[in-house]
């Protein structure tokens, strides 16, 4: 939260005099009850005191007059909102390997699931694609923002032969925004313009060299975010039959390489929920514009609510004593 007037926030030291003034104005009526005493008058005083605290008035008054403070100085939610300049590229691994079971349900699932979760966290608008990779790559949903889309083509995902990181790398280059286009639109490092976040199980056994086609990424000014998945090991990969381990125990040097090339981070995740938070994480880096909405009325309307809560309370406090 950021506020448009933030130095009327040192009001805030005013309240502990409004709290002392406030509290003797609600002494005040006991003291006189004792100068004129009544047995009943005491007896209902004493039953109000039980189930009515002597000071909640006073909370609520200080209450009320902090939320107007705060209403003063007009407070801001800051709302990210998608760059329509920039493209975001979901390049997935579906090689027989992601049905390795060393990530509960699967490797697989795993993914699919932290897809959807990361596309329906991004802001309404943001331009996403997504391009699979086995033996060959393609291009399931070109850049979008239509995120509904991309969530349905996540959900009818195949899984086939091979692995092409390479191959993955080239196709998704060709679906973002060109170096071009991007240095066009100005106003922004056209680096920040164009990510690709490629998650792969294995290493690369076909198809272009991965590093060659990173290379080119770099050229292009595009930032590549690598996620290895599984285990780093050599023994077998549960799950899986024979003729797969080899391709499933992934390269990290050259996952790793990938990102460094092109100003991006390579995560290492062996769990469902890690792959989930390293999605999150990598979201926080993308860029967006930001809107900030003043929310004043709203705690103009939780200091009015304080205060007349306090005011009725304070009266019927008199009222029964």
């Amino acid at each position: 939260m950021s506020f448009f007037w933030p130095w009327l926030l040192a009001l805030l030291i005013l309240l502990p005099i409004a709290v002392l003034f406030y509290r003797r104005r609600i002494e005040a009526p006991a003291k006189s009850a004792v100068l004129h005493p009544n047995l009943a008058l005491l007896f209902r005083a004493k039953q109000s005191v039980r189930h009515s605290p002597m000071y909640v008035p006073a909370i609520l008054y200080t209450l009320a007059l902090a939320a107007g403070i705060f209403a003063l100085a007009r407070p801001a939610l800051s709302i990210p909102q998608a760059d329509p300049r920039a493209g975001v590229v979901l390049t997935l691994d579906v090689s027989r390997s992601m049905m390795a079971t060393d990530i509960r349900p699967n490797r697989f699932n795993a993914a699919r699931e932290a897809l959807i979760a990361f596309v329906k966290d991004l802001p309404e608008g943001t331009r996403v694609g997504l391009v699979t990779f086995a033996r060959y790559a393609t291009t399931v949903v070109p850049l979008t923002d239509d995120h509904d889309s991309v969530i349905r083509a996540v959900n009818y995902l195949q899984m086939d032969f091979g692995t092409a990181i390479g191959s993955g790398i080239e196709e998704s280059l060709r679906v973002l925004p060109t170096l071009e286009e991007r240095e066009d639109a100005g106003g922004e490092d056209p680096q920040r313009l164009a990510t690709m976040i490629l998650l792969s199980d294995g290493r690369s056994v076909i198809g272009a060299d991965p590093l060659e086609a990173a290379s080119e990424a770099a050229k292009q000014k595009v930032t590549i975010h690598t996620i290895g998945v599984g285990s780093i090991t050599d023994g077998p990969v549960p799950g899986l039959p024979p003729r797969y381990q080899y391709a499933a125990r992934f390269d990290e040097e050259t996952l790793r390489a990938i990102a460094d090339r092109t100003g991006g981070e390579y995560h290492f995740v062996d769990s469902a929920a890690e792959l989930k938070r390293t999605y999150e994480q990598i979201s926080r880096s993308l860029v967006f514009s930001t809107r900030f909405d003043e929310v004043s009325a709203g705690a103009a309307l939780v200091s009015a609510i304080f205060l007349i809560s306090s005011l009725a309370l304070s009266q019927w406090r008199r009222q029964v004593i």
